[in-house]
């Protein structure tokens, strides 16, 4: 095992990596008990704070399980949602695809008036007055919050008595489904982000877990936004892929 060597990314990161890899290719495979925190910090060269730091990283991502007086085992199935980002599709249809499942907690849907950053983000005015249906939700796989996400749509084109008593589908999927206003192009951000406090404690994580953000924008076919979205993705449960063309001049 090699040792951890300083360079610009946090020490506690790199450890957190490097174990990730290893459990990744099966170094470590599942069910493994990892070596002794002594042994392990020994072994990577780094003091075992930094390495119960990441240790604690790996435990919240779902990827090891800690057994006081025990030991660190590798769990034994860390459920994983692949998907292109070429084609925009709910998280419905990509736990279908993966044959997993995925259910929906704390469930806040509210009609409000817009604020001035939504009506932005909306292509509208900050002047106008506009009522929106914010909708927000934590997503659990398999049992366990894995992200959250925020939905904010003019009630123009969704209202809450829209919304199913058991709300399980996406803004996007009932869009589909009624065909009318009909998507047509989504615009996103993507970026990595630290979690703030209120976002840790909506995902039982621990402020400063990386999480990844996605901003979006859904247009319709006529170029108006129907739904400005915020969604934060837990790192190891979610692998993204995208297909790019190679600039010839």
């Amino acid at each position: 095992m090699k040792q951890i060597r300083a360079n610009k990314t946090p020490l506690r990161a790199q450890v957190q990596q490097h174990l990730f890899d290893l459990i990744r290719d099966d170094t470590f495979p599942p069910g493994r008990q990892l070596p002794s925190e002594a042994d392990l910090s020994a072994q990577l060269g780094v003091s075992r704070p930094t390495l119960r730091e990441a240790l604690t990283r790996l435990e919240q991502e779902g990827m090891i399980l800690r057994k006081q007086g025990v030991g660190t085992f590798v769990s034994s199935h860390t459920p994983v949602m692949e998907s292109g980002l070429e084609v925009l599709e709910s998280l419905d249809r990509q736990a279908q695809r993966n044959r997993l499942s995925i259910d929906v907690t704390h469930l806040n849907a509210l009609e409000r008036p817009a604020t001035p950053e939504e009506l932005e983000m909306l292509l509208l005015s900050r002047d106008e007055t506009i009522d929106i249906l914010s909708v927000d939700r934590v997503i659990t796989l398999e049992g366990k919050s894995v992200a959250y996400l925020k939905d904010v749509v003019p009630k123009i084109y969704l209202r809450r008595s829209d919304l199913k008593e058991r709300f399980t589908s996406s803004v996007l999927d009932i869009f589909l489904q009624r065909g009318t206003p009909l998507p047509a192009t989504s615009r996103t951000e993507i970026e990595a982000v630290k979690a703030e406090s209120h976002m840790a404690s909506r995902l039982g994580i621990q402020r400063g877990t990386a999480l990844l953000k996605l901003t979006g924008q859904l247009y319709s076919l006529d170029e108006k936004v129907l739904d400005y979205s915020v969604s934060y993705f837990i790192p190891g449960y979610f692998k993204f892929h995208l297909t790019r063309r190679v600039a010839t001049g």
